[in-house]
């Protein structure tokens, strides 16, 4: 028997985190995933940032993180969204070179101390004893299983058995034996679905009737500069219209999301085009992003025309889209669903509650994004070890991470549908902010043995003037939230009436009202969790119960 402290299973953004992070605590560390391609794999978008989630980044680049240092290396396109809006919404995000991504994630592995890369499909898992394949025994399991439980690819009316298709075209085998070992220790289950657009030959595209969407010149960094990188890439926008739409109408029976073939839920917040066409009757048209998914591929990524439409149907409405009238469509979209565990069943350590020692991250946890995979990753992965090594847990929470906003959402409100991070989400974003993310977790990093001093030293040099200044801006603000957190802190367990009356109350919206009022949170603990809540409507929340 092999023996390790901690064995990850799955080499996606989850699983790369939670791997690098336990080898970083210095535990021995196994990373098991089904082939070298896995490592670090883009799916779907080939990019990294955005709204909510560069935030995310930030924060797993200031506990000593890879994201950040591989999206540096490997971007090919970096845009500051927001910029004309305050620090706190203003969002880096980059386009990616796959294959540059994947080189950069294997490189920092592969000069990590105490990891362990094997390539070997799980075919036998004991939860209990922590023992893979027979062969490899933990103190501590990682579960970042991605979209391969059970995973399943719809297109129109063909169903394939798949995790994932590849770059080469084929699937990619599922797993069809931790959803069953997982099921038989307990654990409820859930089919949630994703889904991904056509890749299409750049070569085929007319980008003269396309909007350029030119890149940032100086740009902005997640991690640090980087002088080896260079790249500069060109992005384009363009747009469906009426004729696409009414295609998508005409067809939309064949359509596995609205026919009753699809059993998961989707995202709300990404959906596919024929949900976008269906719910959104007044829009005559939807963006179509063209990004380019490698600086040497031929392939565009088409952003926002994500579909579970067959061949057929899709060969129709693409080429009514303004450039792609004469494209040449490499691989069609296609929706995929796979098992995904009640988070609810996880400490905010990301360890199961009823098994010690069994940890889980990413999309088996219901959510969605490389940067949530990731985020999770750094936590389980952290946690891991120190369940392995008998060390101090990292714990992170609402009022001092994006992270654990993420987290305490999963594990203490679950999910119907696969959660997705907004900036929204969090009652004190602007404290959240990207910039002072090595300000507020940096110490604790540096405490638990996630980053060494060296390095923080070095994110700290750049920035520290950023964060004064914005700190600065936003003083007021962040004195008063600095006050509303201890006040609720001290209000948590405040029981909440049951025909308690939000009507009225000011600083809630009318959304919020009907949320609050159908959910009826027990407490002030849970009303804080309520998607969209603020400090201010917590507080005015409380001076109502005080009368």
């Amino acid at each position: 028997m092999n023996n390790f402290d901690v064995i990850v299973i799955g080499g996606g953004h989850a699983g790369t985190e939670a791997a690098a992070v336990a080898a970083r605590r210095g535990a021995k560390t196994l990373l098991l995933t089904m082939r070298e391609s896995d490592i670090g794999a883009m799916s779907c978008n080939p990019s990294i940032g955005g709204p909510g989630k560069s935030q995310m980044v930030a924060e797993i680049d200031a506990l000593g993180g890879v994201m950040g240092r591989a999206a540096d290396a490997a971007g090919i396109h970096f845009r500051m969204l927001n910029a004309s809006h305050g620090a706190a919404t203003r969002a880096l995000r980059a386009q990616i070179d796959r294959d540059l991504y994947h080189n950069a994630v294997m490189d920092i592995l592969n000069h990590t101390p105490n990891l362990t890369v094997i390539f070997e499909t799980v075919t036998d898992f004991d939860v209990y004893e922590k023992i893979v394949n027979n062969k490899y025994r933990a103190k501590s399991i990682i579960i970042t299983a991605g979209t391969f439980l059970r995973g399943l690819v719809t297109r129109g009316a063909e169903k394939i058995p798949s995790g994932r298709l590849m770059d080469n075209g084929q699937y990619q085998a599922p797993d069809m034996h931790i959803s069953d070992t997982l099921r038989a220790a307990g654990f409820e289950l859930m089919r949630l679905k994703t889904g991904t657009p056509a890749r299409l030959y750049r070569d085929s595209i007319d980008f003269s009737v396309c909007e350029p969407q030119p890149a940032d010149k100086p740009h902005e960094w997640f991690s640090a500069p980087c002088a080896a990188n260079d790249f500069d890439a060109q992005c384009f926008i363009t747009h469906t219209n009426e004729t696409t739409h009414q295609i998508i109408r005409e067809n939309i029976a064949h359509a596995p999301m609205y026919n009753g073939d699809i059993e998961g839920t989707g995202p709300r917040y990404c959906p596919s085009l024929e949900d976008k066409v269906m719910r959104f009757t007044t829009h005559s048209s939807h963006h179509v992003f063209l990004e380019p998914e490698g600086l040497d591929s031929d392939l565009i990524y088409p952003n926002g025309i994500s579909t579970s439409f067959g061949c057929d149907i899709q060969d129709k409405w693409i080429r009514t889209i303004p450039g792609l009238e004469n494209v040449r469509i490499a691989r069609y979209g296609y929706a995929i669903e796979y098992d995904a565990i009640d988070a609810r069943k996880l400490r905010a350590t990301l360890e199961s509650k009823d098994i010690p020692g069994l940890f889980f991250a990413g999309q088996v946890n219901g959510t969605s994004g490389y940067e949530e995979a990731a985020a999770q990753g750094i936590v389980a992965g952290a946690n891991a070890a120190a369940h392995a090594l008998d060390i101090a847990p990292l714990e992170l929470d609402r009022t001092n991470s994006m992270i654990g906003v993420l987290i305490d959402d999963i594990t203490t409100l679950g999910v119907d549908e696969p959660y997705r991070m907004f900036s929204s989400r969090a009652e004190y974003r602007l404290h959240l902010r990207a910039d002072n993310a090595v300000r507020r977790l940096g110490d604790m990093g540096e405490r638990l043995g996630l980053i060494s001093s060296t390095e923080l030293a070095q994110k700290r040099a750049l920035r520290d003037a950023g964060a004064d200044e914005n700190d600065r801006f936003y003083a007021g603000y962040i004195a008063r939230a600095q006050r509303e957190i201890e006040g609720v802190r001290r209000d948590m367990g405040l029981k909440i009436p049951g025909d308690f009356d939000y009507r009225g109350l000011p600083g809630l919206t009318n959304e919020l009202i009907e949320k609050l009022s159908a959910t009826r949170p027990e407490n002030i603990a849970a009303l804080s969790r309520i998607p969209g809540m603020t400090p201010a409507g917590i507080v005015v929340v409380l001076r109502r119960l005080r009368g």
